[in-house]
């Protein structure tokens, strides 16, 4: 019996029951998602969904929540009810396909009719509102209808920029008609890579805007492409503090002019604030955004590292580079943890020994990944390699570490 619709129908379940651990976890993300009261309209639909996903393909046995979050998606599925070709229950997978090919047929049975370029389906994992701008276009393409349709789609997207678009790969609309957009203008490789990074991105409503102010940086190559983040920051501001008029008279200047505006303004709006800084740091105090993404690779430590003998130590993961190298050397997703790791609402060691390789050097070995809820102290799981259940003798040094840091 499909365990899904019984925790949706508020009946009593059991964890300990469901030996896959993706489907373990996907359920208490499910406990999680619908204790919010205003989905409560929702739970009818997602259950249908919920049941035929569970019983007829592998897509919550073999993806893990921190990979693919299905159960948000499935509600945003739900949202979309008005809007489907086809019931879910006729959905018939493939069994030989694997479990993100099976999640891709489910979506394209429900909501298309045409084909939509498969990078797009991330748009049934993108947060915010129900009803949203990436899935109202994922469903427009389905229908077979233009998206020129979509609200929210500039006018000044042309009919070449949202052609290049669907075929550039890129996961969101912006990303991709700003990718086509760059194609377009012709601009060098490293103006792409600045202007794809930078809060343009998400703001479409200012394309033409920020369609101009791309050409201009285009048009002059000898402006360091680095300069697009210090302006695009700095009109931004200058509109925030005087109008739009004036961003429109800023614009005529030469693009050289401009970026030593934008540089003055912001030396001046930090002065008010009782900041003195060089021209560099001005830079980037102007670049933030960008800071703002490195910083958001490390976090702080909980506990730190702590060695338990010669030859063993726990260590705590703190950035993206620890999770992933742990992902890679134990075959398992805790790099998907980063999100919680950056918030505080988790904490990953590693339980790791020294080894000799065949020089006589001496190697580190990780033997298990912990979890650790650090607002509770409590060791949330612990897996060995490919999510298997550690050994006694390492579970005994877990539980004397856990001892010594007062977790439960």
């Amino acid at each position: 019996m499909p365990v899904m619709p019984v925790i949706l129908a508020g009946r009593a379940w059991t964890a300990r029951s469901l030996r896959n651990n993706c489907l373990r976890q996907h359920c208490h993300a499910l406990v999680r998602t619908f204790r919010r009261s205003d989905l409560a309209l929702l739970k009818q639909t997602c259950a249908r969904i919920f049941r035929v996903l569970e019983t007829r393909s592998r897509v919550f046995l073999d993806i893990h929540p921190s990979e693919v979050a299905i159960v948000a998606a499935v509600v945003r599925l739900g949202a979309y009810a008005d809007q489907w070709l086809r019931q879910p229950e006729d959905w018939q997978p493939n069994a030989e396909e694997d479990a993100p090919s099976q999640w891709a047929h489910f979506l394209r049975h429900l909501l298309a009719y045409y084909p939509v370029p498969r990078s797009l389906d991330s748009a049934w994992l993108a947060k915010g509102s129900l009803k949203h701008f990436d899935r109202d276009c994922w469903c427009a393409l389905g229908y077979g209808r233009s998206l020129r349709m979509v609200e929210g789609l500039p006018s000044t997207v042309t009919h070449r920029v949202l052609h290049l678009a669907l075929a550039s790969g890129q996961t969101t609309m912006s990303k991709a008609i700003w990718s086509a957009q760059l194609q377009c203008l012709g601009g060098s490789a490293d103006l792409s890579r600045v202007i794809m990074a930078s809060r343009v991105i998400c703001e479409l409503g200012y394309h033409g805007f920020w369609v101009r102010l791309a050409a201009k940086f285009v048009a002059n190559p000898d402006v360091e492409a680095s300069q697009f983040t210090v302006v695009a920051n700095g009109l931004t501001a200058i509109r925030a503090h005087r109008g739009e008029t004036h961003v429109e008279e800023l614009m005529r200047l030469p693009l050289r002019y401009l970026v030593r505006h934008c540089i003055r303004f912001i030396t001046d709006l930090l002065q008010t604030t009782g900041h003195v800084l060089t021209e560099d740091q001005i830079q980037l105090a102007a670049q933030k955004a960008e800071l703002s993404r490195l910083s958001a690779t490390h976090w702080q430590p909980m506990l730190g590292c702590e060695p338990l003998n010669a030859a063993w130590r726990i260590e705590e993961l703190c950035s993206m580079d620890d999770l992933k190298a742990e992902g890679k050397s134990m075959n398992h997703c805790v790099e998907g943890y980063a999100g919680r790791c950056r918030q505080g609402t988790s904490a990953i060691f590693s339980v790791r020994r020294l080894i000799a390789d065949s020089t006589g050097e001496m190697r580190s070995r990780s033997y298990a990944t912990i979890e650790v809820h650090p607002a509770q102290k409590k060791i949330v799981q612990i897996r060995a390699y490919s999510n298997r259940a550690v050994n006694n003798s390492t579970m005994n040094l877990i539980r004397s570490w856990a001892g010594m840091k007062g977790l439960s």
